[in-house]
């Protein structure tokens, strides 16, 4: 699964603490074939949820192979916005922390 593989990258590296900050960020991977998956990123430790948190901060909609390319492609978030094959909810600043962290790993 791509975003297993998306938290132990960011778990090992120190990437995440300058972006976050002390802050906690939930973000739902809403995939219209598979149902959702739950991120929580914090400067501490990113991981996934296993039941749905009473807050989500973001949230990424799209088909379960389009959610992947963002992980395993060159092929940016911004990119599949534009194309129409993901879609968002969430402030413009977690989209930029979130894109920032994606393009890093």
């Amino acid at each position: 699964m791509f975003l297993t593989t998306f938290v132990s990258s960011l778990n090992k590296g120190n990437l995440i603490t300058p972006i976050l900050l002390k802050r906690k960020l939930i973000v739902e991977f809403r995939s219209t074939d598979k149902g959702s998956h739950f991120l929580e990123l914090s400067s501490s430790e990113s991981k996934l949820l296993s039941i749905q948190p009473v807050h989500v901060d973001f949230v990424i909609e799209g088909e379960e192979s389009d959610l992947e390319e963002v992980f395993l492609h060159p092929i940016s978030l911004k990119q599949l916005i534009s194309f129409g094959k993901l879609s968002i909810k969430g402030s413009y600043r977690d989209f930029l922390r979130l894109e920032a962290l994606i393009k890093l790993i």
